[in-house]
Formats: structure tokens, sequence, C-alpha cells
């Protein structure tokens, strides 16, 4: 689950499975997260309008959540960045793409987001 600011969690997001909810925390605790560079990566097969296959739906949701965490994350002055690996050219990734046959791609990209954010020493 991803936390927000007790004020701040957003709407539960439906999905057939269950539901996905944001965890409400104190705005000291929620803000620790704003004192270090965060990346998350997202495979492919991820589909943008609700399906009828579980699995493919909770990876619907959690995209969404994810995205919704990233943006109070960063209101609140944080700094993530959310890469979906088929928008930036690297395909048929699973939830595993360190595991993938392109994992070097996978690989190379993280290591330029850590060169970017000055975390590569």
């Amino acid at each position: 689950n991803f936390i927000f600011p007790d004020n701040e969690v957003p709407e539960p997001i439906p999905y057939v499975g269950g539901v996905l909810k944001g965890l409400g925390y104190p705005i000291a605790e929620f803000k620790k997260l704003t004192k270090i560079p965060i990346v998350i990566y997202y495979g492919d097969y991820i589909p943008e309008q609700p399906v009828s296959n579980p699995g493919e739906e909770q990876w619907r949701a959690a995209l969404i959540m994810a995205k919704r965490w990233r943006d109070v994350v960063n209101k609140h002055g944080g700094d993530v960045t959310l890469i979906q690996l088929p928008e930036v050219g690297l395909k048929g990734n699973t939830h595993f793409p360190m595991s993938d046959l392109n994992n070097i791609e996978v690989a190379n990209l993280m290591s330029k987001w850590l060169k970017e954010k000055g975390l590569d020493r």
C-alpha cells in the first residue's frame, strides 16, 4: 500500500478481485518520503481500462495509485519518478524487469536515473 498524509488519502480504487486503498499517516511521518529520490518502475501489459482478469486489474489499480502517490509526494517537495517501461521504449517486461531478457536495458535506465540524482557514487 502507498501511504499519504492523513488528510490527503485518495479514494479507494475498486478492481476485479478487491479494492486498493491508500493508507493515511501523520504528515511528519509522510514527509520523510520527501527526503530521498524515489523511482518506481512498471512493466508492460498493464491495461488502461478495467478488464475481467484479476491479475491485470490489480496492476491497473496499483499503477493508478502509484501515480496519485507520486503526485502527492512531489507536491510536498519530494522527488518521485514513475517510469512505465513501454513509454520509454522497453516493451515486454513483467513485474520482475531485472529478470527479463532485456534486463541490461532496464539496468542502464536505472543507472542513468541514479547518475541524474547523484546517487551513482
